[in-house]
């Protein structure tokens, strides 16, 4: 008896060990090659079959076997782990100049000796780290600060297109991008928009977002995929950078196959322009590309500075444009009352994303333009998350719709709508009842750099408004579950869920109220400072205006208007009352300084104009490096950071005011130090 039972379970290791190794290669031809060896009814059948052995011996179901990349409990949080070596940035080029003055250093810094380089396609993702051991997948970090990341390995076991075991022994450690095709993201974003989910911005935010989701099961969902393209330890590494891509390829790792090997800077500008020109062909977003020393040796020689290789460097293409047709115009009304005309279009696709609806900023704008409907207009996103109108190409004249008029009331309430001298914006005169306001008031709220309230979507919102649960921010803390799980598109689960994120942002602090309030002129930076002066939203709620508008003007970056403001809202009654309410909950945040460290700190930056990069994306930098970010140039504004397109109106007023104004190279200089 005993005999056979060792008998059947020698046959199952055996067995096990076959149908994982055929599992493994039909998922890479699937997933990888895209090239299906076998019909979906024939690989459910093996891998019913596998699920079944490892049932039976469940000793079987190993790190590496096929069934676990789908599964595992949610977490309930993500541990933050060193690099075994430093995760470095890249910096940017934008022109050829730049990239021929990289070069120019390379060879200087090598003694004159002449360098190789690779060029290789710069992928719009998610930065990411595999560490393999003895051939299995060990830990997956993102890249965090570049020096800690957080540990997503049950989040990338679920990337079909990574193996969980690679044909290498000893200690190999990978990194890579984790990004979507574009076709599957507009698939997800259409699922998300379905559900009442905000859609994603574009590929790396969903890459991102679902990378850092606590339920794996729910990353398991998302047609994520990697591409590996740099070889930090392995037991046999190459001489060169080269030769260590075709190291990774042949391990059976994920790889574009895309790169250049190039023996001059001819060639190196020759293949960032074939890079340029493919780019809209390719699956997948690519934003630039990258050169790199090819030599290894080379490598060590050259070294770092305090945030980039002195090695490599990144080429930024220019901002995608995309021409479509202009169907409509409508106008939304924002949190301050502020009316906004919007383009309907055409759907087209543009960096990432299917774009259907662009800003046209303010009534002066069109007219400036000359918009109309039935026009073709060029679209692009500049580096922002929304699309803007650049430029028109108007339709004949027989086709082209009349000239735009703003409506003279607002088309959320129907309230009179009204332009005050010397701004560009009408508002809606209904501040205190309009649900149009409401609506964007609680989104503002919900931000992240605000109460970073999740679940918490437009859709959501909308409900909650109409149906009368919330009108105003202190009513989201009064939800209970069951009746928002009675709200469409919504169930228990979710509705517990947002519940949930509700009761965290309890503990935000003032600042953070203070800036999901909104109060006009008021951003993140005046929101700390008016924390750090009152300390508590208690002492908030109880400062005399008229006083307040006297003593917060002398304060340093404040001034009259922003002073005014905050004097007006707390003279607002229905303002207070939403301020007392939030007291009555038992929610009385206080202020808690934070110590400023890192290359900017003490300074402040004002960025404006058209920026290579997401402008939120170059804020959140500074800040990490101790810096302030200004909404605008103000008294004591330290730089004004410019990109393409500014108005000489803003240099002048930087200029004298003492700012000194730098472009975005310049300032990723300062931060590295």
């Amino acid at each position: 008896m005993l005999a056979a039972m060792i008998d059947d379970k020698e046959k199952a290791l055996a067995r096990h060990a076959e149908l994982a190794e055929e599992i493994r290669g039909h998922d890479r031809s699937y997933y990888v090659l895209d090239a299906p060896t076998i019909g979906d009814r024939e690989y459910d059948r093996l891998f019913d079959e596998l699920k079944g052995l490892e049932r039976r011996y469940p000793e079987l179901a190993t790190p590496d076997s096929p069934t676990q990349r789908i599964g595992g409990k949610p977490m309930e949080g993500f541990e933050r782990v060193r690099h075994p070596s430093r995760m470095y940035s890249l910096d940017n080029t934008y022109n050829r100049v730049d990239v021929e003055e990289f070069i120019e250093r390379v060879t200087s810094g090598l003694g004159g000796a002449a360098a190789a380089f690779v060029v290789e396609p710069k992928l719009d993702g998610a930065s990411m780290e595999l560490i393999y051991r003895d051939g299995i997948l060990e830990r997956a970090i993102t890249r965090g600060d570049g020096v800690q990341g957080e540990d997503v390995t049950s989040n990338m076991r679920t990337v079909r297109t990574l193996p969980l075991r690679i044909p290498r022994g000893g200690e190999v450690i990978v990194r890579g991008e984790v990004f979507m095709n574009r076709a599957d993201l507009d698939s997800v974003n259409r699922q998300r928009e379905a559900d009442g989910d905000p859609p994603f911005a574009n590929p790396r935010n969903a890459a991102a977002g679902s990378l850092r989701l606590l339920d794996p099961s729910i990353t398991a969902g998302r047609p994520l995929r990697i591409f590996l393209y740099e070889l930090v330890v392995a037991p046999d590494l190459p001489v060169t950078h080269s030769g260590a891509l075709q190291w990774i390829e042949d391990a059976g790792l994920p790889v574009h196959g895309l790169q250049e090997r190039c023996a001059s800077g001819r060639e190196v500008l020759e293949a960032i322009e074939r890079f340029d020109s493919a780019r809209a062909k390719l699956p997948y977003e690519i934003d630039g590309a990258v050169v790199k020393v090819d030599s290894l040796e080379h490598r060590k020689t050259l070294g770092f500075t305090a945030r980039f290789p002195r090695w490599a460097v990144a080429y930024k293409f220019e901002t995608e444009k995309a021409t479509t047709r202009l169907l409509d115009i409508k106008v939304q009304v924002g949190r301050t009352g502020a009316l906004t005309p919007v383009a309907v279009l055409e759907p087209v696709h543009l960096a990432g994303t299917v774009v259907s609806r662009a800003s046209l900023h303010n009534e002066d704008e069109i007219r400036e333009k000359d918009v109309r409907v039935g026009d073709e207009v060029v679209v692009e996103k500049a580096g922002e998350i929304i699309p803007q109108v650049v430029a028109v190409i108007p339709a004949p004249p027989g086709e082209r719709g009349e000239a735009f008029e703003m409506p003279g009331t607002c088309p959320v309430c129907g309230a009179d709508a009204a332009r005050a001298e010397g701004e560009a914006r009408w508002r809606c005169t209904n501040r205190l009842a309009c649900p149009g306001q409401l609506k964007a008031s609680l989104r503002h709220f919900a931000m992240r750099s605000a109460m970073d309230v999740e679940h918490l979507g437009p859709s959501l919102i909308d409900q909650l408004v109409e149906s009368g649960m919330v009108s105003d921010p202190a009513d989201l803390f009064t939800l209970e579950a069951a009746p928002v799980a009675r709200l469409e598109r919504m169930a228990e689960k979710s509705a517990r869920n947002l519940i949930e994120a509700i009761g965290a942002a309890r503990s935000r602090g003032l600042d953070r109220l203070l800036t999901g309030l909104g109060m006009p002129m008021v951003g993140e930076v005046a929101s700390k400072q008016l924390a750090a002066r009152y300390g508590s939203l208690s002492r908030f709620v109880e400062a005399d205006p008229e006083a307040e508008r006297f003593e917060l003007a002398g304060i340093h970056g404040i001034g009259e208007k922003m002073a005014d403001s905050v004097a007006r809202s707390l003279e607002d009654e229905r303002f207070v009352g939403v301020l007392r309410k939030f007291l009555e909950l038992g929610i009385d945040p206080v202020f808690v300084a934070e110590e400023a460290s890192g290359s900017l700190a003490g300074m402040s930056f004002c960025i404006t104009g058209k920026l290579a990069r997401p402008r939120t994306a170059i804020q959140d930098e500074i800040r990490a490096a101790g810096g302030e970010v200004h909404s605008a140039v103000k008294k004591g504004t330290t730089y004004l950071v410019i990109g393409e397109k500014v108005g000489k109106t803003k240099i002048d007023k930087a200029k004298a005011l003492g700012t000194e104004v730098i472009d975005e190279t310049a300032l990723e200089r300062m931060m590295g130090g």
